[in-house]
């Protein structure tokens, strides 16, 4: 990870676009996708798109922002092909910004049942990749009379929001189902402050929505800091519903962050430290009809490798990653044993040494299963078995001690950038396409070092992807590559093996490697295979075993996350409008939920 990577993720709000009177906090990409191009700030200073994200940014302070803007400046309506590309940038672009959460503020509609819309496809694509859709439900309640949701909101594949009043009860303009509502939330004078100090309320289920993608963003970065993985929908949702608060109307809860924070740290599964174990042994045999003893290596019950053994004694060595810290029964299966014209098959047993442990098969700890293994004749441990059957070692928690694997690739990047409109250069580092870390880049030179585990000896393409391109008032936000060091290895960004491939990383647009990265684009090195040596030492993960066959159970485990596929898109859809919620009572009520449906359009009312 980069020193300067949000810790929380980035979250993406697709909506109106943003201000300059309100926070956008880390602003890691824009793009209008109605105005098409890379510049979401609008005139108007308390536009619905800025209030939802300074709500999202005051309850997750440390996620990054993905502004995908999809209606005009002033708001009045969004079309749902703009929203439906917007969700497809998001599906292809998931996994390289580490996005784990969407908000949308957008309604219309008065769906009873579980409905699909043309973005359904997209919602189960990013579901699938554990990216959490957060939706508001809408605001043309009619005191839960009818008992209906918003049409986005209806799909099974995002969170269904409803707003309460925070104390246990729901404004009458709410719209709410105890079939598809999957959590509320305060939704009445949210109260949001901008960057002059100016604090405003807000209602409307617009407003319920981010504080619930704002909780989806801490919670998963809670879960895979303790577990390596992301919650999916279904596993938020059950923390949200074990830890929420109930609501005076049966089957309806209000969502406690703070709770649903407090038992992830309290349940979630602690990830197992492993154990780099090599067990080795030592044994002879006496043939039988020309065949040699065999035996299989166990541990716990599961084969790790097996062996055929001559009259020599020799040493027979496995390797396989096992819990540390805890006891395991390493267990030597003789089983071919067998008599032949006058001849007695044998396995003889010399020494079981585990991570540097010798175990006399005669030693206390060890016992000598007869047969099948089953426990049910079982003797004294010893030396030679003179019948099939199973010499178990009782190894202790020592002998497995925590070895903890070393990252064995440094890749070091050293840049610069020119800021456009207050925001700084933002690169992805890749290594074939997978994400390692991510770093902004300032004015002044600066080196972003990540370190990270690859498959050794094999080549890599080492990728720097800068994805924020915009000019701003003038101003044009470049980002300028000086050299990139991998393991010790330095490449200038000019060098023969390096390319840039403009715009997408697809091989399409490919130019000769350059250090000023003008356009938004990925700097390719193509890394020979000598500068990915094997790592050394305890930390090294399990290898391929001695004498193996197939169905061993031992793993390399390769420690850089892999992403799921991007789901194919489908062609625009016809276009519907965007409307606003009556106004509320506030005193300085700031905006309220725009719907997005097909009713006449109305303005967005502001008091």
């Amino acid at each position: 990870m980069s020193n300067s990577s949000a810790s929380a993720g980035n979250v993406v709000v697709i909506d109106s676009g943003l201000s300059s009177a309100w926070n956008t906090g880390r602003l890691v990409y824009q793009h209008d996708f109605y105005g098409n191009d890379n510049d979401v700030m609008v005139a108007n200073a308390n536009t619905h798109g800025a209030l939802v994200t300074a709500e999202i940014l005051e309850n997750a302070p440390d996620v990054g922002i993905i502004a995908l803007k999809v209606m005009p400046d002033d708001g009045s309506g969004a079309s749902e092909a703009n929203i439906e590309k917007a969700l497809q940038w998001v599906v292809a672009n998931a996994d390289a910004y580490n996005i784990t959460a969407v908000n949308l503020s957008l309604g219309g509609g008065a769906q009873t049942t579980a409905a699909t819309t043309s973005i359904s496809d997209e919602l189960a694509a990013l579901a699938a990749k554990r990216v959490l859709t957060v939706a508001a439900a809408g605001n043309s309640g009619d005191g839960g009379v009818s008992q209906s949701v918003s049409s986005y909101s209806a799909d099974v594949n995002q969170i269904c929001v409803s707003a309460s009043t925070g104390d246990g009860a729901f404004p009458s303009w709410a719209q709410r189902s105890p079939s598809l509502t999957d959590v509320c939330a305060d939704g009445t004078d949210v109260r949001i402050t901008n960057l002059s100090g100016v604090t405003y309320t807000a209602n409307g289920s617009s407003f319920a929505a981010p504080a619930v993608t704002a909780a989806v963003a801490k919670a998963q970065q809670a879960w895979v800091e303790q577990t390596g993985t992301r919650l999916t929908q279904d596993e938020f949702l059950d923390l949200a519903r074990s830890t929420g608060k109930a609501m005076g109307t049966a089957g309806y809860f209000e969502l406690d962050t703070d709770a649903l924070l407090a038992k992830i740290a309290q349940s979630a599964p602690v990830s197992t430290a492993q154990s780099a174990t090599t067990i080795t042994v030592n044994a002879s045999g006496a043939p039988a009809g020309g065949v040699n003893a065999h035996f299989k290596l166990l541990v716990d019950g599961k084969t790790v490798g097996q062996a055929t053994v001559d009259s020599a004694a020799k040493d027979y060595s496995f390797t396989t990653n096992l819990t540390a810290d805890q006891a395991h029964k390493v267990q030597v299966q003789y089983d071919n044993d067998g008599f032949v014209n006058g001849q007695d098959r044998n396995l003889f047993v010399n020494k079981v040494t585990i991570n540097g442990t010798a175990h006399s098969p005669t030693a206390a700890n060890v016992t000598y299963d007869k047969g099948a293994l089953d426990g049910k004749d079982v003797v004294k441990g010893q030396s030679s078995m003179w019948w099939g059957g199973t010499l178990v070692v009782d190894a202790p928690a020592k002998d497995f001690p925590v070895q903890t694997a070393p990252a064995n690739t440094t890749i070091t990047v050293n840049a610069s950038g020119a800021a456009a409109g207050g925001v700084n250069a933002h690169f992805n580092l890749l290594v074939d396409g997978h994400k390692v870390g991510e770093g902004l880049a300032g004015t002044a030179a600066k080196d972003f070092t990540f370190a990270t585990n690859l498959t050794a000896d094999q080549a890599h393409k080492v990728q720097v992807q800068y994805d924020n391109d915009a000019v701003v008032n003038g101003q044009d936000r470049s980002l300028f590559v000086n050299k990139v060091t991998i393991n010790g290895h330095a490449v200038a960004p000019t060098a023969s093996n390096v390319t840039y491939d403009k715009g997408a990383l697809d091989g399409k647009d490919v130019v000769k490697g350059q250090a000023g990265l003008w356009w938004n684009g990925t700097l390719v090195v193509d890394a020979d295979k000598s500068w990915f040596p094997s790592a050394t030492g305890t930390g090294a993960v399990a290898s391929a075993l001695s004498h193996s066959t197939d169905g061993q159970d031992t793993v390399w485990q390769h420690l850089v996350a892999q992403g799921l596929e991007a789901a194919p898109s489908h062609g625009d859809h016809a276009a519907s409008l965007y409307e606003a919620v009556p106004s509320m009572d506030a005193y300085a009520h700031a905006a309220a939920l725009a719907e997005h449906h097909p009713d006449p359009l109305h303005p967005l009312d502001m008091v």
